[in-house]
């Protein structure tokens, strides 16, 4: 899998290719750290290039969701690709991540949340 990392305003983007399984989910868990470490707290993950994604996928994106949630920020998944969406519908991740249509809806819905904890 491939993992491009770039910036919108102060929302950091990353767009996966490939497959997420079990190999990309260690590689993806470790970028994510990376992230949280610099104090990168919103995060739009791009899911249309995504063609598979196993239960380490999954884990991962869960993961990463609680994690930046616990630091006050906050990760939207984009638009995902139709395999990705029916594995989060059937495990029913779809009801605890949150998944924006568009870059453009994620990066509003992340500098909304960014203000609002701002302003807490």
């Amino acid at each position: 899998m491939e993992i491009s990392i770039g910036m919108d305003g102060d929302v950091v983007v990353v767009e996966l290719t490939g497959d997420f399984v079990a190999a990309a989910a260690e590689q993806f868990k470790a970028q994510m750290a990376k992230l949280m470490e610099k104090n990168f707290l919103f995060v739009a993950l791009h899911l249309d290039r995504v063609n598979f994604m196993d239960s380490s996928g999954l884990g991962a994106c869960m993961a990463a969701h609680k994690a930046f949630a616990e630091k006050k920020g906050a990760l939207v998944c984009v638009k995902p690709s139709e395999a990705v969406a029916k594995i989060f519908r059937v495990t029913r991740a779809d009801q605890k991540l949150r998944v924006a249509p568009t870059r453009l809806d994620a990066v509003q819905a992340l500098q909304a949340i960014a203000a609002a904890g701002r302003t807490a």
